[in-house]
């Protein structure tokens, strides 16, 4: 499900600068207006998240608007809980999504706006615009955007205006109740935990973020996931770092998710990361900065100094570099074939396996070898693509199947390279003896085979397409591998050390890495 960003209208600060209490609880008022939700009142100036705040986007366009709707007909809507520290930052305990719903409203801002712009150094991703158009057209529609409503105060409506009239009646008397944390950072980090665990319950990814947020691994993945827009983690770093940083995530993030909406008629140019509006992002991230950079558990954390989180950032980019990219070493896996489904959904199982696997290929310089196999490997993969599923139900969870999963590209191909095989069936009935893959199922009945139905289904049709899509995906004529023109490569059939022109019969499109090392 897409859902709609507003992280950009309450921007984050570190709340542990001062832990003194808090003070003038009793004056702090007990609720708030329509004018204090704009941005440009000295309530919203002053408001902040804390700094290990989830991004504020986990409700669809549909949720958003609901909860305008509600407040506007004065219906029963929980308290905005905040707590103030010394230097009068007010943060938000509980009730960003709440602020930040009726902010957008109220600004004109549902990720794409001059908030949005300003905050992300105007980086804001297709996905991320759409989703905004549909909400601004959706709460217009249905309730009327907050400009026109303002400028209606004055007017004389008719009675066609009627639904109008009330609402711009309405919000001069509507407010928000204000509940007060009162104590030191350390009460306020822990109230801020308690309530966000019981409503919209932080996911696992966050909360580990949360906890390791003054890791390595952790301000990586914060880095990365906005392309080292956004807020700043890592502004305590001095400024070279703090660009290395920048520059680094920012190419992280491109390999990651390249720069526009996943499009399945445009098969060969998928982002290997999935789309980046997913709800998983975060999640999707740390796990890949982990495995690029060997963390298991928690003794192979790092202190996030600045030349940790460079280093955890190098490390990432090599093995996406060597994944596809439009580097010298990049192999120019295909996006497709390894990464997503006959329905074109994103296999994260998949994904993070060769992520393991390609580390450890890199590691032991035996990239050379996988090439040698790599047609009979990939023409397993594709027609037993249903196996790493099974694998993954095994271990019964995405991120613990890495392992698992880089165990069986590795008994691929070492029983492609060992037997010479070049036939998929041969290579599984071989894979089958070996004890750790003797659970796989490779008889699976097709369900569709046997269908009585005059009509196909939605995933039938998109299969179909698919399917047709794929018989189009060029090879490489050095390894027999698939290749996306994106990440290719020009080769000279007759090297130009050997005298080969540059003649358009003697060209022809290879994996950058078998142009550029392999073949010489």
């Amino acid at each position: 499900m897409k859902t709609v960003t507003l992280d950009a209208l309450i921007p984050r600060e570190d709340f542990e600068v001062t832990e003194e209490l808090s003070g003038g609880v009793s004056r702090n008022k007990t609720t708030l207006s329509i004018e204090d939700l704009q941005y440009d009142s000295f309530f919203f100036t002053a408001l902040r998240k804390p700094e290990f705040q989830r991004e504020t986007n986990e409700w669809s366009e549909e949720k958003v608007c609901s909860f305008i709707e509600s407040f506007i007909n004065g219906e029963l809507v929980p308290a905005i809980i905040l707590w103030k520290n010394k230097n009068g930052y007010i943060f938000v305990i509980d009730g960003a999504h709440r602020l930040s719903s009726l902010g957008a409203w109220i600004n004109d801002d549902y990720g794409d706006n001059n908030i949005s712009l300003e905050y992300y150094d105007r980086f804001i991703p297709d996905d991320q615009k759409s989703i905004a158009q549909r909400t601004r057209e959706l709460i217009n529609n249905k309730i009327g955007s907050f400009k026109e409503l303002k400028n209606a105060r004055r007017k004389k409506l008719g009675p066609d205006n009627e639904n109008i009239s009330k609402i711009v009646n309405n919000l001069g008397s509507l407010a928000l109740q204000v509940q007060w944390v009162e104590g030191d950072s350390s009460t306020a980090e822990e109230s801020f935990l308690k309530i966000n665990q019981s409503a919209t319950k932080i996911s696992n990814a966050e909360l580990e973020l949360i906890i390791a947020r003054n890791k390595a691994h952790a301000i990586t993945s914060r880095a990365i996931v906005r392309a080292g827009k956004g807020h700043q983690y890592w502004s305590a770093f001095d400024q070279s770092n703090q660009d290395e940083i920048t520059k680094l995530s920012s190419e992280i993030h491109q390999l990651l998710f390249g720069n526009k909406s996943v499009s399945m008629n445009e098969i060969n140019d998928l982002p290997v990361g999935g789309p980046f509006a997913s709800t998983y992002t975060l999640d999707t991230v740390t796990q890949t900065v982990k495995i690029c950079n060997g963390i298991v558990n928690s003794k192979d954390e790092q202190e996030g100094d600045a030349s940790s989180v460079i280093k955890h950032l190098k490390n990432t980019l090599k093995v996406l570099e060597y994944i596809n990219s439009k580097k010298p070493c990049s192999m120019g896996l295909h996006p497709f074939v390894y990464f997503y489904s006959d329905l074109g959904k994103h296999k994260v199982g998949s994904f993070y396996g060769v992520l393991y696997f390609f580390n450890k290929l890199i590691s032991k310089k035996q990239l050379n070898k996988f090439i040698e196999v790599r047609e009979t490997f990939e023409k397993t993969l594709m027609s037993h693509n249903f196996l790493v599923q099974q694998i993954i139900r095994k271990w019964r969870q995405s991120k613990r199947a890495y392992r698992g999963v880089s165990d069986y590209y590795e008994a691929l191909t070492n029983i492609i390279y060992d037997n010479k095989f070049i036939d998929p069936e041969d290579v599984v009935t071989k894979l089958k003896e070996m004890d750790n893959f003797k659970f796989l199922q490779t008889d699976i009945l097709d369900n569709h085979s046997n269908a009585v139905k005059k009509n196909f289904s939605r995933g039938q049709k998109q299969q179909i397409k698919i399917q047709s899509l794929i018989k189009n995906i060029p090879t490489c004529p050095i390894c027999g591998g698939y290749i996306s023109p994106k990440t290719s490569s020009i080769d000279h059939i007759h090297r130009k050390e050997d005298g080969g022109l540059a003649d358009l019969s003697n060209g022809q499109m290879t994996h950058l890495y078998c142009n550029t090392t392999y073949k010489n």
